[in-house]
This record gives C-alpha cells, sequence and structure tokens, in this order.
C-alpha cells in the first residue's frame, strides 16, 4: 500500500476506500470547526459505499484540565525532550512547546530542534454535528480505544462513523 503525502483538507484525485483513519488526533490541529468539517467531507467524498471513517480527538476535559501546565522530560545518550503545554488562545485550546535536543558528533554538543503545536478541540455534539454536514449517518463516540463509555473524564474520544450511501459523483 502506498503512502501519500498530502493535505487532509483536499483529498482531490483520491482512490475510494471501505476504510480511512485519522488518529494521533490530527483533526485538532485544524483551525477551526469550519477546517474540521471540510476534512469530514473530503473523507466523505473517498469512501466506498457502507465505508468507515474513524478519528480520535482529545477530549474538552483533556484540553482544558490536564494540558494546562502539562510538562513531560525524557532523556537517553542520544537526545533529550521536554514538552511543556500551556492554555491556548481560543476555547479548548492547547500549546504545546517541544524541544528536542539531538547529539551533533560533529560539534560534540546537542543541538536544539524547537517546535510549536497549537490543538484544539470541541464538544462531542459539534463533531457529531459535522459528520452529519458532511454525509454521515451512523456515529459512534467512545473513549479508551473504544473500550469504554464517553464520560466527563475522558482523555480522548473515539469517533467511527459510516458512509451508509455514497457521496460521490460516480456511483
Amino acid at each position: 500500500m502506498p503512502l501519500i503525502l498530502g493535505d487532509m483538507q483536499d483529498l482531490t484525485d483520491m482512490p475510494t476506500y471501505q476504510i480511512v483513519t485519522c488518529f494521533d488526533d490530527s483533526v485538532c490541529y485544524m483551525p477551526d470547526i469550519d477546517a474540521v468539517t471540510n476534512v469530514f467531507k473530503q473523507v466523505y467524498s473517498v469512501l466506498d459505499a457502507g465505508g468507515d471513517f474513524m478519528f480520535d480527538a482529545h477530549s474538552l476535559h483533556q484540553m482544558d484540565d490536564l494540558f494546562p501546565g502539562y510538562m513531560y522530560n525524557y532523556q537517553t545518550e542520544d537526545y533529550a525532550f521536554l514538552w511543556t503545554s500551556y492554555e491556548g488562545e481560543v476555547p479548548h485550546s492547547a500549546e504545546h512547546d517541544l524541544t528536542f535536543f539531538l547529539y551533533d558528533e560533529k560539534i560534540d554538543a546537542y543541538k536544539p530542534l524547537i517546535e510549536t503545536h497549537k490543538e484544539r478541540t470541541y464538544p462531542v455534539e459539534v463533531y457529531k454535528q459535522a459528520l452529519v454536514e458532511a454525509g454521515f449517518n451512523s456515529i459512534e463516540v467512545t473513549s479508551d480505544f473504544g473500550n469504554e463509555p464517553v464520560t466527563d473524564t475522558s482523555v480522548r474520544w473515539f469517533f467511527h462513523a459510516k458512509n451508509d450511501a455514497c457521496g460521490r459523483s460516480d456511483c
């Protein structure tokens, strides 16, 4: 199976699939709910009739209560990793400052690589509405990788949406 690098907001000219997955909170990197809805529409357009779309998203609890002030550090002989999270600029968002220190033999020192990640989530009902707007009509939401129901303290939500009709023009 080929690996395709692209923009999930434009799946034009992609083949169709029975299953599309989008994990590791990728949808949380979209700037707003319109962009999320567009991603869902794009996925719907490349699903076979009866196809499945599965994705995950950070919960409100994760974004609002756990990420602000979160820190994680990890170190080996070859690298070190620092992760600091704080409240984002818009509701239910977080920014993550990530710094990787990679050992460079040429200079006998560690070189930093610095990234800032901005993520945003929405209430479950907002995601469901965006999926319905995209054409999906069978939507399940769980937590703990599909093993538990969603609660107020769920950290990550797992969505399974079905395309029970063909949303493409060539059906």
